[in-house]
């Protein structure tokens, strides 16, 4: 294996901060070292060891390979039983799929599982709920020919099993010096773990019929739209009818892709593809705002048993959903829409108080955070939208949107230097952004750098040459005071241009 200096990892981590504003912590530079070694493997011609991969990054073909790592990056983000409410959720709709009649497998999919966190997950969860191995076909896939391998091995420091509850650790691990092993009684509830490119023309199908569960967590957020579609057609193919998938918190299909429905269960929100006889037909646009909140299903089952005393006792089959009553919790997007229509009113204070009830009472989403920063610059809580934009970034770093309108932000407070920053983030995310393009222009005049201010809009109108519609990714948040349409910002940089 070829040798990684903790130096290189340093100054590795230092450059992706320095980018794209990605923070990655000494204790997850095992999980970067995966992530170059992979790298290393397809570039042994180019870029043989570390040194002359770092020089790669550095040089003119950076830009490039540094979206090629950033995928492989991720991996150093995942954990045990990441987001419980999921595998609570996971957990009470178990017995549906066991009162199944005839002897038919439960199918579950972990598609990017990096190192293993999440299937070991989902198996243990199986395994408590009564599953035998038998019961379950469980494939995990990842891209990374090495978080693979490790997933393969199984093999967990101390500190990578701390979110495990201890009575599932001494169950399913043995303890070997400081780290821990899965024991072979639970990795025989895995089917295959191998690598696969959710980018590639095949899915994996199961032995039979299609897919009950698919988990695919906080890994569409890295594709451009047309591949986030084409991934979702994919596995809404792939899933039965019925088929539940499982997407990162931080993921909304709102305005993006239209086959499956918004379902929560027991506090998660889930996509589930509708039943036979009642599929609609998929559609692969970008809706307007709706006029009316969309439809939620809310499905309340019993108390999932995960991190409860553990009972040999046989689960009992889950109850009929019952109605929709008119106190249950909204969901994300209705709290997000309710707050556009009350923007559209002209009650800011309104809907501010509605999004701030929401990261209350459910806690972050980067869809409201950044609507809510939003609304705070329009109300001119300054240190408020500060706030928020950082917390949106905290809750993922390679969000283009995040990076620029916290940059328009730091803008419209004077501060240049940080909104430069912040703007040439968003356009490594996203290159054809044309507001980026356009507001970098206003900072590198406000930086009275009159050179690259002109560079900045002459980009702007190359941007929108390539894409007409502005930028690629459909905007999460809400910005009524800023319009989406390029070729409005084309117009602006035609006539800064003329000034300069």
């Amino acid at each position: 294996m070829t040798p990684v200096a903790t130096e290189q990892l340093a100054a590795l981590a230092a450059m992706l901060k320095e980018r794209v504003g990605l923070h990655i912590r000494p204790d997850s530079f095992a999980a970067l070292k995966l992530a170059v070694l992979a790298r290393l493997d397809v570039l042994a011609a180019t870029a043989p060891d570390a040194t002359a991969y770092l020089s790669l990054l550095g040089g003119l073909d950076g830009d490039e390979e540094l979206r090629q790592l950033l995928p492989l990056v991720t991996v150093g983000k995942t954990s045990f039983f990441r987001d419980e409410r999921q595998f609570q959720a996971l957990d009470a709709l178990l017995p549906g799929f066991q009162a199944r009649s005839g002897d038919q497998r439960l199918r579950i999919w972990s598609a990017g599982c990096a190192t293993g966190e999440e299937p070991y997950s989902i198996a243990m969860t199986c395994a408590e709920r009564g599953l035998e191995p038998r019961q379950l076909e469980l494939l995990a896939t990842d891209v990374n020919p090495e978080a693979v391998a490790a997933a393969a091995r199984g093999f967990y420091e101390a500190r990578r099993v701390r979110d495990i509850p201890t009575q599932y650790l001494s169950r399913h691990f043995d303890r070997e010096g400081d780290a821990w092993r899965v024991r072979a009684s639970l990795r025989r509830y895995i089917t295959a773990i191998r690598p696969h490119n959710l980018v590639s023309v095949a899915f994996p199908a199961p032995q039979t019929a299609g897919w009950d569960v698919i988990f695919c967590r906080n890994v569409i957020i890295y594709f451009d739209t047309p591949t986030t579609r084409r991934v979702l057609e994919q596995f809404h193919h792939a899933l039965a009818p019925g088929g539940w998938l499982f997407l990162g918190y931080s993921e909304s299909l709102f305005r993006l892709f239209d086959g499956f429905d918004l379902t929560e269960v027991n506090g998660a929100f889930l996509y589930r593809k509708p039943e036979e006889g009642s599929v609609r037909p998929v559609a692969l646009h970008v809706r307007p705002a709706p006029a009316s909140l969309p439809s939620v299903r809310h499905v309340h089952l019993p108390p999932a048993a995960l991190r409860p005393s553990l009972s040999a006792a046989a689960p009992s089959p889950p109850p009929a959903p019952r109605p929709v009553e008119a106190d249950e919790p909204l969901a994300p997007q209705e709290f997000l829409d309710g707050a556009i229509a009350l923007v559209s009113e002209g009650r800011f204070g309104a809907a501010r108080e509605l999004l701030e009830r929401h990261l209350e009472q459910n806690g972050p989403g980067l869809a409201v955070q950044l609507t809510l920063a939003n609304l705070y610059g329009v109300l001119r809580q300054h240190d408020r939208a500060r706030d928020a934009y950082q917390g949106a970034l905290a809750l993922e770093p390679l969000s283009a949107e995040a990076h620029l309108f916290y940059g328009i932000h730091l803008l419209s407070q004077s501060e240049a230097d940080g909104a430069a920053k912040e703007l040439s983030r968003a356009l490594f995310l996203d290159p054809d952004l044309a507001l980026a393009h356009y507001y970098l222009g206003r900072s590198r005049e406000a930086q009275r750098d009159p050179q690259r201010a002109r560079l900045a809009y002459r980009n702007t109108i190359e941007a929108l040459r390539r894409l007409p519609s502005g930028k690629r990714q459909a905007f999460l948040g809400y910005y009524p005071d800023i319009p989406e349409d390029g070729a409005a910002f084309v117009r602006a940089a035609e006539y800064a241009l003329a000034a300069l």
